[in-house]
């Protein structure tokens, strides 16, 4: 999605209550300039008013994936993972195009 795509897709439904956004940040490379703080400046570079996480590994362990994306099997960034009401994953995959989230989004809200 991409955080100009993330704001777009918020911007569409952030008066809903009925969906719930938030962001991980995971953190498989660039590790000295992915940090937690790097992440909050982000947030507002774009104005994301949303729960965002950070997700990295310790230098020490040997995979360098976090938990994350191994939980959601993310394969890079941005990695876009879209959930039900029931919490299961109706969309996993690089990148998700602006109109194809609304769609999507507003076909889970109908059910």
């Amino acid at each position: 999605m991409g955080f100009p795509t993330l704001k777009q897709v918020y911007d569409r439904f952030k008066n809903n209550k009925s969906i719930v956004f938030a962001a991980v940040q995971t953190v498989f490379e660039g590790h000295a300039f992915n940090t937690e703080k790097k992440l909050v400046s982000t947030q507002k570079k774009f104005g994301l008013p949303i729960p965002m996480g950070h997700d990295g590994k310790p230098l020490s362990d040997k995979a360098h994936i976090p938990k994350t994306m191994t939980d959601y099997r993310a394969g890079g960034t941005p990695w876009v993972v879209i959930l039900d009401k029931s919490g299961n994953v109706v969309f996993n995959d690089f990148h998700i195009r602006f109109l194809y989230a609304v769609n999507l989004i507003n076909e889970l809200i109908s059910e």
